[in-house]
């Protein structure tokens, strides 16, 4: 029986580290870093970056952690799966970058739907809904809302 080579590719895009300490960070950053050498992966630490997620009330010192010597950069905010992520878990950012993306796919239909008498009227509202408010509300069901920022989408 003849045996043929299948050669595969292993990429670790994204992990999320649930730790309280910042000893207890570096260790499962180093044990991440090794899991991932067992497969033949390295970890990019040019694009690595760190966004601990203390309490509140807690103050924030970034903690200092490295992977293979080199330090990773911690930051306040990033976007992943084109939704704004937050250190302090507010979707503040979020709704902000949401509408200007709904506003600017809203000005991009301006001519070839809006201003076009040749479109039904009853047309356009399906457009609106389905361009301009899904863009909008792209990764809603994921946000954490608070009273104070509670309101109707109009």
């Amino acid at each position: 029986m003849a045996s043929a080579r299948s050669p595969t590719a292993a990429f670790a895009d994204d992990c999320a580290l649930n730790t309280v300490t910042e000893e207890d960070m570096q260790r499962s950053m180093d044990l991440f870093a090794s899991g991932c050498a067992n497969f033949g992966l390295t970890l990019s630490t040019c694009k690595t970056v760190v966004m601990p997620q203390p309490p509140p009330s807690a103050e924030y010192n970034g903690p200092r952690l490295n992977v293979n010597g080199a330090q990773m950069k911690n930051v306040e905010t990033f976007i992943y799966l084109g939704g704004t992520l937050s250190r302090k878990t507010r979707i503040d950012d979020e709704v902000a970058q949401r509408i200007s993306k709904a506003s600017q796919a809203c000005g991009r239909l301006q001519a070839s739907v809006w201003n076009r008498h040749g479109i039904h009227l009853n047309t356009k509202p399906k457009m609106y809904k389905a361009v301009v408010l899904t863009t909008l509300l792209y990764g809603a069901e994921t946000w954490t809302v608070y009273l104070s920022q509670k309101s109707t989408p109009r």
